[in-house]
């Protein structure tokens, strides 16, 4: 027997040996000996189970998986409708918590929805139907269809005249955001204008920021928003200002490199951070459910240690009720969190393809079928918040009106105000780049600027 098989009985050999020795017994077979068998544990008990696809509440990283069924093979164009939201708002704490807000601030709620929807209604038209030499605007990335997100979340923050601010951090199509942060509307249409009167005074196109109220900017990169939340945060951490970041971003930006890592670094640290994962299912032209393996962009982050929450994002009550759980846990110093808004895009990511002077939404885009878009129209964000208000007896449908209409005024003025700016002049962009001093326009062109 060689060294390596000493001790090992073959059963054949075995056997063979018993009867070569007269044995008239078979042994056919062994059971082990016998043992004390131990208590089954009880299986570990975990956040229970929300039913329900789109208007799931907070507080459950467990969730079951509607649609695709968590196997992104089996996807097909159509299948969002699976997420599709209730016509009305369901009778749930948010919507308790919503009609207990003072009437003004509902009242500027729903104004600032109406604000963002018209003015890129306006603005898309201005931008199809054309103008003349006055209206060359700056092509802008569309966000309606989402403002039940935008108001909702900003809400929740602390905005001006309020101090300390809260700030908010986002990619490139919140204009709705920036109005319910309290950006200024003639500022904000001047710098699509390419003005000197507008946020950046003419130097980045649409990329607003205005750290009078708190925006920190909309940055170039997809993604970015993720890693510039946590900065603006351990700011706030290491001065014990109780104030709290937000990154605003779209579905895509959580398959970027810098998602993982922010979030990571915010548990790690604690930091007065929320995360709000913009899901219009649609990314930049391509449905997430097609590469993602999960229902849900925050199952991506489940294993990380904070709370994430999905919410129905046209629903601007739950909306709020998450962003105040969320900021709450972060100014009381419990570290970051992230929600999810289930919504829907109606324009095509940049640019204006499928769009129409005075029709609503894009239609015959590749990566969406019209009758998504038919069925998420029909689940507008503030139709849903206008009927709630009424069904509730806190407005009548004229107070609501009222309100459409001062938004409309607003949005013709800021228009009128843009076309009235001045241009910058071409020198100038050289200015600014750094403090106290004016680059010659020609290092631009193979000019070596000295340093002594």
């Amino acid at each position: 027997m060689k060294g390596s098989e000493r001790g090992v009985l073959d059963r054949r050999a075995f056997l063979k040996g018993v009867l070569a020795a007269g044995a008239t017994v078979t042994v056919a077979s062994c059971a082990p000996l016998a043992t004390t068998t131990a208590p089954t544990p009880a299986a570990p008990s975990g956040p229970a189970t929300v039913v329900g696809p789109s208007w799931i509440h907070p507080s459950s990283l467990v969730r079951p998986q509607p649609g695709y069924g968590g196997a992104h093979l089996t996807w097909k164009f159509g299948d969002t409708v699976k997420w599709l939201p209730p016509d009305k708002f369901p009778a749930d704490a948010a919507a308790d918590t919503l009609a207990k807000l003072p009437k003004t601030k509902l009242t500027n709620m729903y104004y600032l929805m109406q604000l963002g929807r018209i003015w890129e209604r306006k603005t898309k038209d201005i931008q199809l139907g054309g103008g003349g030499a006055t209206d060359t605007t700056f092509g802008f990335h569309h966000g309606s269809g989402e403002e039940g997100e935008y108001v909702g979340m900003c809400a929740a923050l602390k905005n001006p005249p309020e101090t300390p601010l809260d700030w908010l951090g986002t990619n490139m199509r919140h204009h709705g955001a920036y109005l319910a942060k309290g950006v200024d509307v003639n500022a904000m249409c001047a710098t699509i204008w390419g003005k000197t009167t507008g946020l950046t005074r003419g130097y980045a196109s649409y990329r607003c920021c205005d750290f009078n109220c708190g925006l920190s900017g909309a940055l170039p990169l997809i993604g970015l928003a993720w890693q510039q939340s946590p900065g603006l945060a351990w700011s706030f951490k290491v001065k014990k200002t109780q104030q709290v970041a937000v990154s605003l971003t779209g579905d895509g930006s959580c398959s970027s490199r810098y998602a993982a890592s922010a979030v990571r670094t915010s548990v790690n640290y604690k930091l007065p951070v929320v995360f709000v994962i913009s899901n219009n299912f649609q990314q930049i032209a391509c449905p997430s459910a097609s590469i993602c393996p999960s229902p849900y962009l925050a199952d991506y982050f489940v294993g990380m240690g904070l709370p994430t929450t999905v919410v129905d994002g046209n629903n601007v009550g739950q909306v709020y009720s998450a962003m105040k759980d969320a900021v709450d846990r972060a100014r009381a110093g419990n570290g970051p969190s992230i929600i999810e808004c289930l919504t829907w895009r109606w324009y095509d990511h940049s640019g204006l393809a499928g769009a129409k002077v005075g029709v609503d939404a894009a239609w015959g885009l590749p990566y969406r079928t019209d009758d998504e878009v038919r069925a998420w129209l029909s689940r507008d964000a503030i139709v849903r918040f206008g009927n709630f208000l009424v069904d509730r007896g806190l407005f009548t449908q004229a107070e609501l009106d009222s309100q459409t209409t001062l938004a409309s005024t607003a949005v013709d003025n800021s228009i009128a105000f843009a076309r009235a700016g001045p241009l910058p002049n071409g020198p100038d962009g050289a200015k600014g780049m750094w403090p106290g001093f004016v680059a010659p326009a020609n290092q631009f062109f193979e000019h070596v600027v000295r340093t002594t």
